[in-house]
């Protein structure tokens, strides 16, 4: 082979290009390393989550908290220096732009990075060879390693009305998919922050008179408090390391561990149960106690990464309980609104503009869209806008190289979330065990790492992961 190590780097968002990074920053880089990345453009560098759009769509992690690889510029100097407002929440486009700048700079600076604006049709891999081919529209690649880094799996379809004219399966970009004319009644599935980004758009850029808000439990993520410096006591690396015997720790351990961090930090554990059931008077009081509601957050934040590092080691039958008991309380303030944000639902919520309906039992498309509450209520929608999230199950993957690797039996489901990774996020597959030069990074690995899509956490596991590469490579 011309190379003797060629890297696959299989999605350009925010993972893959965190990859890269750590990849030739590395003081065991070298230039033997080929790296080829590939992605769509539109969403190269940026990804799904950072790509142009809507300036109205908001990061909901302050600008100065918003990092790449911790080297100059910073988020917050590139906007300064390129000509943009360093508010304390700036659109998510903005930040994709900052990454793709960061982008250029890479492969500028080393010739062994190449873009490849292209669509993998499928992933083989040969056990004996260890060596991968990728089967790029009409051509044939081999490889001696890939990073999967693809990010959010497609969205879910809870009511199979995909394909429907009028329904909406996929709403970003926002500017091109969602209506601009007030003429035609739109609803929106969901609550969470997908929704949000729906309802500012709708509300503020297009002639839509009101939005209906549909979910089945009408709850909202909780809204950020002020920023908080944390350091932890009790809820630490050593303290929980400690407590694996056997590669398991229960979560009764993990749980008391976390519950005497609260109680150090000062913080009530009522808390998580603030929750009224009425979306409105949740944010009013997250406004309200944003001293209170901050602390809680920034601790959960600071919490996350070491819950993500030992949530590999957690039984079976007590992953499950985390997930059915306590997952939500986590989930609902683990990636907040801004207070802004939130001000501006309540008065359109207060004014009409905005309708907030809970109890959702079924929707159906004859012509137009019938939502059906579980009080026999129903909706009539001209146009229903899907903000349900992307899907955790790779199994509904129905196209695309995850389905590929998954009909090759390259890797398997995790009933967690994603794909069996290991302890070193290493593809796991049914037919040969440990693929040693295959690294997974991101969503796909929501079953072996907690809530592992933050840039803190991708940034921090991106960097793990290239260590075991290079001490691989030895």
């Amino acid at each position: 082979m011309e190379h003797q190590h060629r890297i696959a780097i299989i999605g350009g968002g925010f993972a893959g290009i965190s990859i890269l990074n750590h990849l030739v920053d590395s003081t065991a880089y070298d230039e033997e390393l080929h790296i080829d990345i590939y992605d769509r453009e539109q969403m190269m560098g940026n990804g799904h989550a950072y790509q142009e759009d809507s300036m109205h769509l908001l990061l909901n992690i302050p600008t100065e908290a918003m990092v790449f690889d911790g080297s100059a510029p910073s988020f917050e100097n590139w906007l300064l220096t390129n000509g943009y407002s360093a508010d304390t929440y700036v659109s998510r486009a903005l930040f994709g732009r900052y990454l793709r700048d960061r982008l250029d700079v890479l492969c500028t600076k080393h010739e062994c990075i190449t873009l490849n604006y292209s669509m993998i049709n499928d992933l083989q891999y040969d056990s004996t060879t260890k060596h991968f081919t990728l089967h790029v529209e009409d051509e044939k690649r081999t490889y001696t390693h890939v990073f999967l880094t693809v990010g959010q799996l497609g969205y879910d379809d809870p009511y199979d009305l995909k394909g429907t004219p009028n329904y909406i399966h996929d709403p970003y970009p926002v500017e091109e998919k969602l209506p601009r004319s007030g003429e035609m009644s739109v609803g929106i599935i969901g609550s969470g922050l997908s929704a949000i980004d729906c309802i500012r758009y709708l509300l503020l850029e297009t002639d839509a008179k009101e939005v209906y808000a549909f979910s089945r439990s009408g709850e909202m993520p909780s809204v950020r408090g002020p920023y908080r410096e944390v350091e932890l006591q009790f809820f630490t690396y050593d303290r929980l390391h400690e407590k694996i015997h056997n590669e398991e720790i229960s979560f009764s351990e993990v749980k008391a561990l976390f519950m005497k961090e609260l109680t150090y930090q000062g913080i009530d554990w009522r808390l998580f149960y603030r929750r009224t059931g009425n979306a409105i008077q949740d944010l009013e009081y997250d406004l309200e106690h944003s001293g209170a509601v901050g602390q809680l957050q920034y601790v959960i934040s600071k919490a996350n990464p070491i819950f993500s590092d030992v949530y590999q080691f957690l039984p079976r039958s007590d992953k499950r309980k985390f997930l059915a008991r306590y997952h939500h309380f986590i989930e609902e303030n683990h990636s907040p609104m801004p207070g802004p944000v939130a001000e501006k639902i309540i008065e359109w919520a207060n004014s009409g503009k905005l309708h907030i309906i809970e109890g959702v039992s079924d929707v159906s498309a004859s012509g137009a869209f019938d939502v059906e509450l579980a009080d026999g209520r129903k909706f009539t929608m001209d146009v229903l806008v899907n903000a349900t999230g992307p899907s955790g199950e790779v199994q509904k993957s129905k196209d695309g190289i995850i389905s590929r690797i998954l009909d090759h039996f390259l890797a398997t489901p995790d009933e967690f979330g994603g794909i069996m990774v290991d302890q070193k996020d290493r593809v796991i597959s049914p037919k040969t065990g440990t693929v040693d030069n295959m690294y997974v990074l991101g969503a796909l690995t929501f079953g072996s790492n907690y809530l592992s899509n933050s840039v803190h956490l991708l940034t921090s596991n991106a960097k793990k992961i290239i260590e075991s590469f290079h001490m691989e490579r030895k």
